[in-house]
């Protein structure tokens, strides 16, 4: 999928959250020496630009999905209500979505050029196909492992497996998302997005700092107020402007959302 109008700002932005779903593989630089778990913001960068955008590559809408399961099952879980039944709904629903992403057919054909197979790359474990037009056919195009259709028959029928074997699939298929579309199609760096992001902390911070400093002066205090408020004004009015310029051939709904989801990554 070639999206016209991506919803990232740069290609650095869409680096950064690759690396935020993918901390082992990222390259560390000064402004990621306190290696924090970021994927729980990536998450909510998927979410924020399927809202801007309505609809993004399936490697990425599956990645967040599969990276969201993987959160919800940790040591707190049974404290939080989660059960290894629900556990194992959770991991089945998003596993189901990410198959059913790839190799149904009525989207197969959408991802067969981007992620066809090269000769060189074609894997054992891809096992000939059941039938010209099932699900197999069409994992087989991609390389997509067999077992991953498996499953998801498996726990389309309600047979769920326990959910240490759960785990260990929604991991491989991250393992294969990552090989098969990551590395491909995000291949820039993440310094500049980061940058970006720390840049506007420095901002708001010394604005804030400013503010403390004089309680007394209400007028003097909301003018330093604004002086975080300007940049991130700033940056918003951009973002409305470029969004208004693609919005022009599409209807007045899709321009709305657009710039509300513009106004929302300003402030993210």
């Amino acid at each position: 999928m070639v999206l016209q109008f991506p919803p990232w700002r740069h290609d650095s932005e869409l680096a950064m959250v690759r690396d935020w779903f993918f901390p082992d593989h990222a390259k560390q630089d000064v402004f990621s020496a306190h290696i924090q778990d970021m994927r729980q913001r990536a998450i909510d960068k998927v979410n924020l630009w399927l809202f801007k955008a309505g609809q993004l590559p399936a490697a990425i809408v599956a990645t967040a999905g599969l990276t969201e399961a993987l959160l919800h099952d940790d040591q707190e879980r049974s404290a939080r209500g989660i059960s290894d039944s629900a556990m194992q709904s959770i991991y089945a629903m998003a596993f189901a979505r990410f198959v059913n992403g790839f190799v149904d057919r009525d989207v197969a054909r959408s991802h067969a050029a981007e992620m066809a197979l090269d000769e060189s790359e074609v894997e054992e474990e891809v096992l000939p196909s059941k039938g010209e037009s099932s699900m197999y056919a069409h994992a087989a195009t991609i390389g997509m492992p067999q077992k991953f259709v498996d499953l998801r028959h498996q726990v389309a029928h309600g047979n769920m497996p326990n959910v240490f074997y759960m785990r260990q699939m929604t991991l491989q298929a991250l393992a294969w998302l990552w090989e098969r579309w990551w590395v491909k199609h995000v291949t820039g760096d993440a310094s500049r997005a980061l940058r970006e992001i720390e840049e506007r902390k420095r901002i708001s911070r010394e604005a804030a700092e400013l503010a403390a400093a004089t309680p007394t002066n209400g007028s003097a205090r909301r003018a330093i107020d604004d002086l975080g408020r300007e940049t991130m004004d700033e940056e918003a009015s951009k973002l409305v402007s470029r969004s208004t310029q693609r919005d022009r051939p599409h209807s007045n709904e899709t321009g709305q959302k657009r710039k509300a989801g513009a106004l929302e990554e300003a402030v993210f």
